[in-house]
């Protein structure tokens, strides 16, 4: 299989997104499981998790997501100006 050649700023553009969204879903699963309840609905009650670590875990991938919000609007701040330009009609 032969990549397409893509330009140094898209490749980066396209890295940040995806640790961005394996980010999200790590941080999102592991809250799901932190949520009061969540042991019981799911079932998880016989099973004995790592509770500190997927605790520590979580906040480690929050910080990556939060961490990573800033250098995705970095890379991508010409899409919301000129998105907001047009919305307040200064084309």
């Amino acid at each position: 299989m032969h990549m397409a050649p893509v330009s140094r700023v898209v490749m980066q553009k396209y890295l940040v997104d995806v640790v961005r969204g394996i980010s999200f879903f790590l941080c999102f699963v592991t809250g799901i499981a932190k949520l009061p309840g969540a042991v019981m609905l799911l079932e998880w009650a016989a099973i004995d998790l790592p509770w500190g670590r997927i605790d520590r875990f979580h906040d480690a991938i929050g910080v990556v997501m939060g961490l990573s919000a800033p250098v995705h609007l970095a890379l991508n701040r010409k899409w919301p100006v000129s998105v907001t330009r047009i919305l307040l009609g200064r084309t």
